[in-house]
Formats: structure tokens, sequence, C-alpha cells
């Protein structure tokens, strides 16, 4: 189920989203602003960039729909954040706009660390034995536009 190296690849992203987070609370600790609702934003956020960035064509309209299903995400974790109904309810502070800025920016790391895994993978994955599964169905697999990769058929073929 995780073969042809994803389960390396799922662990490096948490290992990704999971320093990004804490090094956000971290940070805001650290300057006296609100740690915890830092960390919330910084965690939601950073995995909706990895939504984003495992998707085969990152940059097109291709699937409106998780567009549409990201943003809406993001706009209901800061009305956590805002919204003082909510934030009673979650124990959430208002950020500052700056504050808010830096999550945000600070939360682009999960796009950027699934592309460049992506292209590491492409470029220097070692090849696929024969009797492992098929790596097309790979989520993470780079889309070469309906080609197949050499590692793609040998994989299928079974030869080296």
């Amino acid at each position: 189920m995780l073969g042809a190296h994803l389960w390396q690849r799922v662990l490096q992203l948490g290992v990704v989203i999971a320093a990004t987070s804490l090094g956000v609370a971290l940070w805001a600790h650290a300057h006296g602003g609100p740690w915890q609702s830092m960390l919330f934003l910084a965690l939601a956020a950073t995995q909706l960039g990895v939504a984003l960035g495992v998707r085969s064509r990152p940059r097109t309209w291709q699937n409106p729909f998780l567009l549409w299903a990201t943003a809406s995400a993001f706009g209901l974790q800061v009305l956590a954040v805002y919204v003082p109904a909510l934030q009673q309810l979650l124990r959430t502070s208002a950020l500052s706009l700056p504050q808010l800025a830096a999550v945000s920016a600070v939360s682009t790391v999960g796009f950027l660390a699934v592309r460049l895994q992506t292209v590491a993978y492409a470029r220097g994955a070692p090849p696929v034995p024969p009797n492992s599964p098929d790596v097309a169905g790979d989520p993470l697999a780079p889309d070469l536009g309906g080609r197949s990769s050499s590692r793609q058929l040998s994989a299928r073929t079974g030869s080296p």
C-alpha cells in the first residue's frame, strides 16, 4: 500500500509539517505572542499547503474544487481565531496582522516541501524492482503529461 518509497516520503513531510509548526510556536512563545493560536494556524495551513502541493498540476484550475476547499478551510481557521464565540470555544487568541502574515508565509513550506520532494524523487529515486507495485498510482509521483517514466515502464514490464 505504501510501496515505491511512499512511506519515507510521508514521514519526511510529517517531519517538515511538525518542525514548521513547532518552530512557529516556539518563536511566538519566545516573543510573548499567542503561541497556541499561531501553532493551530501554522499546523492546519501547512497541511493545506501540502494538499495543494501534491496536485499533479499545482498552478492550474484543473481541479477548482480543491482550491475552493483549501481556501474555505483556511478561512474557517482564521474565523476560529478572530470570532469571539469561536475564540471562547476553542480557546484561541486573535493574532496581529504581522503574526497572521508570518504564519501564512511560513505555511508555504508545506507546499514547497512537496514540490521539492516530487522533483527530487523524479530525478534521483532508485529503480523500482520488477516485483514492486506500479508507481503510476503514487499520488506524489510527478505528472509526466500522460507519458510513462522509464521507472513505470520497467515496473510494468519487469525489465530493468
